[in-house]
């Protein structure tokens, strides 16, 4: 691969200068082997046969499933060789690529232009002279200063190694009780597939709600799904320590509503950008703490790209820089690194925050801003809630969707949007996202000509309904309250008439306390008999109550909307 003191039988000394050739190409080198580091190393080589590329990663394995670990874990499939997506040697043969594994990046001088590798196996110094120089060191669980750590089965999961030793963990032992610490993603997903494993779950949250980056009522709505299971939920409880016995193995976890006992503690709080060696480089970190890259990728140092869960890109939405560690976009980032690389020229436009998760039977997903986030930032925006189902219901198997969706004042730019429920959530969720990248409006989104046939999708879409009622929202013709909003005024005492203009039999097997049946039929004759308060019109899921705020506007009441949902999504208790 071109080494300066090239001696087949001993290709290391000491201090090993790798990297001068003669050729024009150059010399890359790769930090970092799971997502960014492989496709870029593949991508370059692609790109440029002539270039001298070597890989360095602290692991003894490459581009392995990290993502699929918790699947792993709760037995959806138990083959370990399938977590590993390509071989060393294999990819090393096939890209010809010089493959450092176990050898870990210990810094960079940018002004010789070199990096300092210690291989882990032998403590030796090694070299390498870059040309250019790809930071793809990904990211790392975060585990805090808890009182009793370390501790025999307390775990974080990131890497295949993690999933690897938890398994054996628990195969290795007689106990049942696991405590995950993290209500998101990874939390969700590792207790989900620990109760599929007949484990007893306990999932300790400090925020007020499971998933903190989605809206409230998907948060409940998993909540709900998460109980139903037999998955005990603790909200705002933080964790202080963790006990364990004389032998060193883990029995308890205290947190601030008392102690729980566990046989495996799972330390699911959230992962930090791995950038102590871009940093120690002298490397511009972003807001985020992740290192600012331009479009290209490139760093603040021109022969220095940085991809993946270490780097930084924009928001599209926002158009503010944002840190979002996903496989999807480490790839990217891989691709977009490599091609400029390599004398091409490619921008990565950033992201909108899409992503996905299953729960029990609920699949969630989410892309764009949240309403908490677009509330913390000042937009003027409105939502919609919209229960509907996945294909005609005719169709056996047919799933629910419940969408989410935000769009601005003025621009009636769609914002974000979120999904939850039985059916095909990842469909509408890309679909949005595809719109979010096209910086499109509720007007473009409300005449998508998306596929329809009964096996599929409805003749009118989720998407498509959403879109439109928030056009008549955005137009001033309707008026509509969420339901995590109109709960909360109830709660406060607000006077409120509420008016649930299902059928008599729908009323029967479930309403809001303190509503009048008032079916929508009957509700001209009716209208001159409403309270002079705040009047909220329901129904099973928004339609039949939008129609209602009509007629009720209509009779002279101004101070009228309807429930977002209906009962399909409330999401307190019902009255029988």
């Amino acid at each position: 691969m071109g080494y300066l003191d090239a001696r087949p039988a001993c290709p290391y000394t000491d201090v090993l200068t790798i990297g001068r050739r003669a050729t024009m190409a150059g010399h890359l080198v790769v930090i970092g082997g799971v997502a960014a580091g492989p496709k870029l190393a593949a991508k370059a080589r692609r790109d440029d046969p002539e270039l001298e590329i070597t890989l360095v990663t602290a692991e003894g394995m490459i581009s392995y499933a990290g993502c699929g670990t918790p699947y792993y874990l709760g037995g959806t499939f138990r083959d370990r060789d399938k977590l590993i997506v390509r071989e060393v040697d294999d990819f090393g043969k096939k890209n010809r690529v010089t493959m450092l594994t176990e050898h870990r990046a210990t810094s960079i001088d940018r002004a010789a232009k070199t990096v300092e590798v210690v291989d882990l196996k032998t403590d030796e110094v090694k070299t390498l002279e870059y040309t250019k120089l790809a930071i793809c060191t990904g990211a790392s669980s975060f585990v805090p200063p808890l009182e009793g750590l370390p501790a025999e089965g307390v775990f974080a999961l990131r890497t295949v190694t993690d999933a690897l030793a938890i398994d054996d963990y628990l195969n290795s032992q007689n106990g049942r009780r696991v405590v995950v610490v993290g209500g998101g993603y990874i939390g969700l997903e590792l207790a989900e597939q620990f109760h599929q494993r007949q484990l007893e779950v306990t999932v300790v949250e400090l925020a007020p709600q499971v998933m903190p980056r989605f809206d409230t009522t998907v948060a409940l709505a998993v909540r709900r799904e998460l109980e139903s299971m037999g998955i005990e939920v603790l909200l705002e409880t933080r964790v202080t320590g963790v006990e364990a016995d004389h032998r060193g193995r883990v029995t308890g976890v205290r947190t601030s509503q008392g102690l729980l006992a566990a046989d495996l503690v799972i330390l699911a709080i959230g992962v930090r950008p791995n950038t102590q060696l871009a940093a120690d480089a002298g490397l511009t970190l972003g807001r985020s703490g992740a290192i600012a890259t331009d479009p290209t990728m490139r760093t603040s140092d021109p022969d220095i790209y940085a991809a993946g869960d270490c780097a930084e890109c924009l928001d599209r939405v926002t158009g503010q820089p944002t840190w979002v560690p996903l496989g999807s976009t480490a790839n990217k980032m891989g691709r977009t690194a490599a091609i400029n690389i390599c004398g091409g020229h490619d921008e990565f436009p950033g992201i909108v925050g899409t992503s996905l998760v299953r729960v029990g039977t609920l699949n969630v997903g989410g892309t764009g801003q949240t309403q908490a986030q677009l509330e913390a930032a000042g937009y003027q925006f409105d939502s919609v809630l919209i229960p509907a189902a996945e294909r005609p219901t005719y169709m056996p198997g047919t799933g629910e969707v419940t969408l989410i969706l935000h769009a601005e004042h003025g621009s009636r730019r769609v914002l974000g949007a979120q999904a939850y429920g039985t059916g095909a959530v990842d469909k509408r969720i890309d679909v949005i996202a595809t719109a979010l990248s096209a910086g499109m409006t509720v007007d473009d989104l409300a005449q998508l000509d998306l596929g329809y046939a009964p096996p599929f999708a409805p003749a009118m879409d989720v998407v498509i309904t959403a879109a439109n009622v928030l056009r008549h929202k955005l137009d001033g013709t309707t008026k509509s309250v969420m339901p995590e909003a109109l709960r909360d005024e109830l709660a406060e005492g607000t006077r409120i008439q509420l008016i649930d203009v299902r059928e008599l039999d729908e009323w029967q097997q479930g309403r809001l306390a303190g509503a009048q049946l008032v079916p929508l039929g009957t509700l001209p004759d009716h209208c001159d008999n409403l309270e002079d308060c705040q009047i909220v019109v329901y129904c099973a899921r928004g339609g039949r109550a939008a129609s209602a705020f009509r007629v009720i506007r209509r009779a002279g009441h101004e101070n009228v909307c309807y429930l977002e949902g209906g009962t399909t999504a409330w999401t307190g208790d019902l009255e029988k």
